[in-house]
């Protein structure tokens, strides 16, 4: 018996309880019929035959040539998958993927691109499956929006501005923004998405009480326009052009004192804005999930054959902490699958290639740019590791880890990173009174 076998046997009965009553599986599948294999490499004649069809899933024990395609794993790494405390890369196949892959035994057989476009099927099996092992209680509903200020008329408002830039050209650039206190702060968004990641952070009354919160949509993105030097295909980020938006925002916007912040390909940019804040007007960096520099050795994000409104959702979801809010999972899910075309893979050029900070990064003025990086214990794109050592680098900056929270903290989990997010504040402006 393979360690799958044995670790999801004896629940076969909870498991598609859990998986068919879940809304997303249900409205996923209901119009798809598909066959997958879990795979333990103990075993790789036997495994578990998960079936797909009209919203319905059943489980049962066979042959590994059954279905279309198979995830594949070394039984203990099935075992840290279930197991109760999580650690990284586990929570999600894709971190096992991403991080471990084929030389450690973690594998994709079959059909790919069947992989790819049933990447959301799988993944909730996975979850569900994790849930019925531990006995959690079975959800037939989502829950609703946790911490979230309910009122009639919204906090944020938002408005248009144009911008001259040397590579996008004239574009029509989306702003919102919320708060009245003295202190300015510019949100920026991850690869792929736009501001409305910081929806729940701007409408929090301890933070629109002490900052006047800004968040914009990169060009092409969100709600921003195509530059008129832009076409849809063959978009690519790079540094300069990233930094000069940000510049003529803090200008267009007439922003004072700013402090940036923002994860992922926004926390490296934090940093290269930190490398020149006298330069952009900045007095404070905030850098999230960021560090000086990231190799491309990443071959979850070669997958292709798919609809990139699905994979590419699924893929970077996979970074969430397991703790995180499932309505913010599902919020950060549905703004990475409503980009346009080739957005999130023209970003990726500047997050895994077109930022280098290394050599770079110790220049940075902290008595003009104090630095404060903050990265959650399951980033297994950008590790606390990472980050922490290149914090060390810098002179004078500050690196906290954050507990239970992913790639996405500022996002997936508002109410936990707001303490640590507090803490930012309070080195930074402490340093630019000193």
């Amino acid at each position: 018996m393979s360690a799958i076998q044995q670790a999801l046997e004896p629940h076969f009965a909870a498991i598609k309880a859990h998986v068919n009553s879940d809304p997303d599986f249900r409205a996923a599948a209901a119009t798809t019929r598909c066959t997958f294999n879990l795979i333990s490499s103990d075993n790789a004649e036997v495994s578990i035959i998960v079936g797909i069809e009209h919203g319905h899933t059943a489980l049962s024990v066979g042959p590994v040539h059954a279905g279309s395609f198979g995830l594949q794993a070394r039984p203990e790494h099935w075992e840290a998958f279930f197991a109760k405390k999580l650690i990284r890369p586990y929570q999600s196949f894709w971190g096992m993927l991403r991080v471990l892959g084929k030389d450690k035994g973690i594998e994709v057989s079959g059909d790919q691109a069947l992989f790819g476009r049933h990447a959301r099927l799988w993944r909730i099996v996975l979850d569900r499956a994790r849930d019925a092992v531990h006995g959690k209680q079975a959800k037939a509903q989502h829950d609703e929006p946790p911490g979230d200020e309910e009122v009639e008329l919204d906090a944020i408002t938002g408005r248009y501005c144009w911008l001259k830039t040397s590579n996008f050209g004239k574009v029509k650039i989306f702003y919102e923004t919320a708060g009245s206190g003295t202190q300015d702060m510019l949100f920026l968004h991850t690869a792929g998405s736009d501001s409305r990641q910081y929806h729940s952070l701007m409408s929090n009354k301890q933070l629109r009480d002490r900052l006047t919160m800004y968040a914009f949509d990169l060009p092409a993105h969100g709600r921003s326009s195509l530059g008129s030097q832009q076409s849809p295909e063959g978009y690519a980020l790079d540094e300069d052009s990233y930094l000069e938006v940000i510049g003529k925002m803090i200008k267009s916007l007439n922003l004072r004192n700013t402090i940036v912040c923002g994860a992922s390909m926004a926390g490296h940019v934090c940093l290269a804005a930190a490398i020149r804040a006298r330069e952009l007007g900045i007095h404070g960096s905030i850098p999230c999930e960021g560090c000086e520099h990231l190799p491309f050795t990443q071959p979850i994000y070669e997958i292709g054959g798919a609809d990139a409104s699905i994979l590419d959702p699924e893929r970077v979801c996979g970074m969430c902490a397991p703790g995180s809010p499932e309505y913010y999972k599902r919020q950060i899910w549905w703004q990475y699958s409503s980009q346009g075309h080739g957005v999130f893979g023209g970003d990726l050029k500047f997050y895994f290639r077109g930022w280098d900070g290394r050599g770079r990064v110790e220049k940075i003025d902290t008595k003009l740019c104090p630095v404060y990086m903050l990265t959650g214990e399951y980033d297994y794109s950008c590790t606390v590791e990472a980050s922490r050592a290149t914090a060390e680098k810098i002179p004078g900056a500050k690196f906290e880890a954050m507990e239970g929270l992913g790639h996405f903290p500022l996002t997936e989990n508002p109410e936990a990173v707001l303490p640590y997010l507090l803490r930012a504040l309070d080195f930074i402006q402490n340093q630019q009174r000193s």
